[in-house]
Parts: structure tokens; C-alpha cells; sequence
């Protein structure tokens, strides 16, 4: 199988980890991973060398070059690696099926643009490949984003473009069925063979210590972690829950209490520290913006009093972050809304006592007032909480892989057929 994605290790994406969890458990099913990527020297982002130590050495890895961004007037232009190393990736791509059997091609989205190529393999040289969707590629737009702007421009060329990416396209996976039922409603691509799991984990990548790294906590304070993005789509409960812990504050004495936001940064919203300081709560709020690598994360959320998932108001939600924090966190405080399959992952494993659920059609006051009675329980340091991790063997790399492995085996023996 030929992976085409432009980030891997040592990158510090979040999409780096399904990719690689996907492609580390190949071999076990009879699957060579050849993963065709961008060398990191052309990646913005920043980067964790220790994350080569979770690639297993089962796996191809292949990298090519990319354009430089491109800025007009001082700002930037085109800055997508998609698009940036479009060309050497297809080209380079082009070069090994050439050269090389291969059965199927994968595109993991985002980045987007890289699965535009799909359709050429398919019909220039008779290799089937699939779209699998991390998140949805159009989506609607929230009041702060709608305008002559660069969201909807995006928007506007993911409506032109995912007909093409996915119109020859043998298999679309995902990590919810909402966001499949939404490419297939609006492309009509009902042939399509479908299937979803979730983000998945490897057990063994959540113990690993790094020595030289100390968490960023205030000594003498019970510190509680959210690391993760802060969308659009997720701000609505960012604040509500914020609201939440400013009510908390009005009856009980939490001053010894830290809540960090690690990852936040997001130059479309307000931050999270100008919320809490607009809620009288700056004191136990403080946001580092900017990501840190992942295994650093699994560190603080190891030394940590508690971990937060905040989520999105749509009911698809998968969290993927549940897992690292289920596997690592003393315990887990959850807020997201009521009918995402995350909400089920945290029954199955007995840990829902401190989840929240957020539906549209509750009281704003009602969900205040929910998280801050269970926010008073979670943050007591006597409270007890007992997790059984055992069901989300479920949805481990190994398991994830099978699915994912089976479905693709359908798909090539159906086109022999």
C-alpha cells in the first residue's frame, strides 16, 4: 500500500498519528506500508525527533522536496504542503507504481489537496485508492468566519474540489459516519464502499518518559490539562465551560486550582485567556497557545491532577484526544455534546461520572449550572475515580487496522471479481 500524506514523524501534527498507527500495524496483516511524505525541512510546523522512535521499522518511508511559501504583498500565499509538494509527490508517486506492484493508494485528509491525484492513478494505471477523512473538508461556516475572507474561500474550493478528489474513489474511511454521510449526500457517491474508526492508540506510546522534559506547572497547585486544537466549532463550549468554572468560583474556594490550555492558539477567536479574564477567572486560567510535542503532552497529562476533553457542538464528535487521556490521566472531566460515539467510549469504560453533555435544545443555564456541580466533585483531590480502560482494546492500532485492512481487501477482490 502506497500512503501518500506530506506529514510524518518528525512532525508534531495531530493527523501524523492516525497515519502512522495505521500504517505501524500493516505487516500484521499480510501489508507492506510504503509511506510517501515531505522531508521535514519544508515543514512549518514544529518538529519531534523523538516521534521517530514510535515509527515501526516495517515501514517505507520515502520523502521528496517542496516549493517554498509563496507570499504576495508581505503576506503569506500559498503555504499548504499539499500544494506546495503537489508535484514531487505525484511525480514521485508516478515513479513507484511504475516501478513497483502496487495494490492500493490511501490519502488521509487533511492536508486536502494531495487526494486530487487519486483519480489519475486510477485511471492512468488501474491502481484503486481511498480518501480517509480526519475532518470534514466542507463544512459550515460560524458567523465569525462568513465573509469575503480566506475561510470562505476554502470552503469555496472544497465545494469545487472533493467532487473530483472522491469521484473515482474505491473506499472512504473516516473517523465518524457523519462525516462520511456528509461527503456521500453531497456527492452522491453511494457505490463507495465505507468505513469508520476511530483515531485509535498504541498503549506503549503513552508511557514513554522524556527525562529533560518538566510539565509547565505551578508548584503547590492542582493542575488540570486540555491539550488540544480550539476550532469555530468547539469555542461555543470553550466559553460554556468556562462559565461553568466562574460559577464554581462564586461558591467554593478554588484558588489552589490551575487550569492550562496547551495548543490553543487560534487567530480567529477570542483566546482563552481573554475569556476567562472577561469572566473574572484569569487567576486559574493560563493558555500556552502554541502545541508541544506529543509525547511532552503525554507527560502532562501523566502529571496531572486531571485531563479536560472539550469538544464540538456536533453530535459527530469523535475525541480523539479520549483515548491518550483515558490511558494516561488520573481522571477525566468531559464536555461535548450528547450523542457523539465519545460519549459511548466513555460509558463502556465506566467513565462517564464527570462528562457534561452539551445538546442544543438544553438550557445554556442548566449546563453551567451541570458543569459546575460536577466540576466541584472532579477537582476533589478524595474523590475517587475508577476507569475500566479494558473496552477500548476495541479501538486500538491493531484493531482500527483489521477494519481497515478488511475493507480494502473487499474492495480489491470485488474489482477482480
Amino acid at each position: 500500500m502506497l500512503i501518500i500524506h506530506p506529514h510524518w514523524p518528525p512532525s508534531n501534527l495531530v493527523g501524523v498519528h492516525r497515519v502512522r498507527l495505521i500504517a505501524n500495524q500493516m505487516h500484521h496483516f499480510g501489508w507492506k506500508a510504503i509511506v510517501l511524505t515531505v522531508h521535514e525541512s519544508h515543514l512549518e510546523e514544529d518538529l519531534s525527533y523523538d516521534l521517530n522512535r514510535l515509527v515501526n521499522k516495517e515501514i517505507e518511508v520515502i520523502k521528496v522536496d517542496a516549493a517554498p511559501v509563496r507570499h504576495l504583498f508581505g503576506k503569506r500565499l500559498v503555504g499548504d504542503i499539499g500544494l506546495r509538494a503537489f508535484q514531487s509527490l505525484k511525480t514521485e508517486a508516478t515513479n513507484i507504481a511504475t516501478n513497483r506492484k502496487i495494490d492500493f493508494i490511501w490519502f488521509s485528509l487533511p492536508p486536502w489537496y494531495t487526494s486530487l491525484m487519486g483519480p489519475f492513478f486510477t485511471r492512468k494505471m488501474g491502481i484503486p485508492y481511498g480518501v480517509d477523512y480526519r475532518d470534514p473538508w466542507v463544512y459550515k461556516l460560524t458567523n465569525q468566519q462568513k465573509g469575503l475572507n480566506r475561510a470562505t474561500i476554502t470552503i469555496t474550493l472544497a465545494r469545487l474540489l472533493e467532487p473530483i478528489a472522491i469521484k473515482q474513489a474505491a473506499l472512504l474511511s473516516g473517523v465518524s459516519q457523519g462525516y462520511l454521510d456528509g461527503v456521500v449526500s453531497r456527492n452522491n457517491n453511494t457505490l463507495c464502499k465505507q468505513v469508520t474508526f476511530q483515531m485509535g492508540f498504541c498503549k506503549e506510546d503513552h508511557l514513554i518518559e522524556i527525562p529533560d522534559f518538566k510539565p509547565p506547572f505551578t508548584q503547590g497547585k492542582q493542575t488540570f490539562v486540555y491539550a488540544g486544537a480550539y476550532s469555530p466549532n468547539w469555542a461555543p463550549l470553550f466559553r460554556i465551560f468556562l462559565e461553568g468554572l466562574a460559577q464554581l468560583k462564586k461558591t467554593e474556594c478554588i484558588d489552589d486550582l490551575e487550569f492550562i490550555f496547551i495548543g490553543t492558539g487560534n487567530a480567529e477567536l477570542q483566546s482563552i485567556t481573554s475569556v476567562a479574564s472577561e469572566l473574572g477567572i484569569a487567576e486559574l486560567v493560563r493558555e500556552l497557545p502554541e502545541r508541544i510535542p506529543y509525547l511532552h503532552i503525554q507527560q502532562c497529562l501523566r502529571r496531572a491532577s486531571g485531563a479536560l476533553v472539550i469538544g464540538s457542538t456536533e453530535p459527530h464528535y469523535s475525541a480523539s484526544k479520549l483515548f491518550q487521556c483515558l490511558l494516561t490521566s488520573k481522571k477525566l472531566f468531559a464536555f461535548f455534546h450528547q450523542d457523539s460515539e465519545a460519549r459511548t467510549i466513555l460509558q463502556q469504560c465506566s467513565a462517564d461520572e464527570y462528562f457534561a453533555p452539551y445538546h442544543q435544545d438544553i438550557p445554556r443555564p442548566d449546563i453551567i449550572a451541570d458543569i459546575s456541580h460536577k466540576m466541584a466533585n472532579f477537582i476533589n483531590p478524595k474523590a475517587e475515580w475508577n476507569a475500566d480502560i479494558r473496552p477500548l482494546d476495541n479501538h486500538n492500532s491493531k484493531a482500527n487496522t483489521a477494519i481497515f485492512i478488511q475493507a480494502v481487501e473487499t474492495v480489491l477482490t470485488n474489482q477482480r471479481g
